[in-house]
C-alpha cells in the first residue's frame, strides 16, 4: 500500500539522487541549475561566469515553470546518476544536433545560462570557471557527475569575492596541525 502521509508544505518526497526546489525561472528539462542566492529553496539556470552562478546543484529532470505571484512551482532536480531525456531535449540544452555524444564530458556553459557544452570554458580563456557536469552515455542519457568548479581567472579576484585572506591548502601536508 502506498504511503499517504501528508507532507509538510505539500512537497512530494525526493529520492536519494534528487531534490524538489522551487523554480525561480522557466527553463526546459536538462537545464543545469544553481541555488538562487536571494530566495531559499529556489533554483535558477547556472552559467560559468562567476562563482555565484557556477556551482551546479543538479539538472532539471522536468521543465521549470517560473514564479508568478507566490513562489510555489517546484521542479525535480537530479544531482547524480543517469538522466534520460529525448534527443530534442538534449539538443536544446547542448546546441548539438543528434543529442549527446557517448563518452564525451559535458561542462556548464560560460556564455549562455542553463546550457551545456562539450568544450571546457578553460580552453577559451578569460575569467570563467570549469564546472564539469557529466558524461554522455548515449544520445539520450547523461551520467550526472557534478564537480566543484575550478577558476580560470585571477586567484585574487576569487579571494576578493569570497573574502578569503589566503589560499586554501593544496594538500594535507600543507595543513597546520592543532597542538
Amino acid at each position: 500500500m502506498a504511503d499517504t502521509t501528508p507532507i509538510a508544505g505539500g512537497r512530494p518526497p525526493s529520492s536519494p539522487t534528487s531534490y524538489n526546489p522551487v523554480a525561480g525561472a522557466s527553463f526546459p528539462p536538462g537545464t543545469p541549475v544553481r541555488q538562487d542566492l536571494v530566495h531559499d529553496d529556489t533554483v535558477l539556470p547556472a552559467v560559468a561566469n562567476s562563482i555565484e552562478t557556477t556551482i551546479v546543484t543538479g539538472l532539471a529532470a522536468g521543465a521549470g515553470v517560473g514564479p508568478w505571484g507566490q513562489r510555489t512551482n517546484r521542479v525535480l532536480v537530479q544531482y547524480i546518476g543517469p538522466l534520460t531525456l529525448t534527443v530534442d531535449q538534449w539538443e536544446e540544452i547542448t546546441g548539438d544536433e543528434g543529442g549527446l555524444v557517448r563518452g564525451v564530458p559535458y561542462f556548464l556553459s560560460a556564455t549562455v545560462p542553463g546550457k551545456l557544452t562539450r568544450t571546457a570554458p578553460y580552453s577559451s580563456g578569460g575569467d570563467t570557471f570549469d564546472a564539469p557536469v557529466g558524461v554522455g552515455l548515449s544520445p539520450t542519457t547523461l551520467l550526472i557527475l557534478l564537480s566543484f568548479p575550478s577558476s580560470n581567472g585571477s586567484i585574487s579576484e576569487l579571494k576578493a569575492k569570497s573574502g578569503a585572506s589566503s589560499p586554501a591548502p593544496t594538500s594535507s601536508s600543507d595543513k597546520a596541525t592543532a597542538p
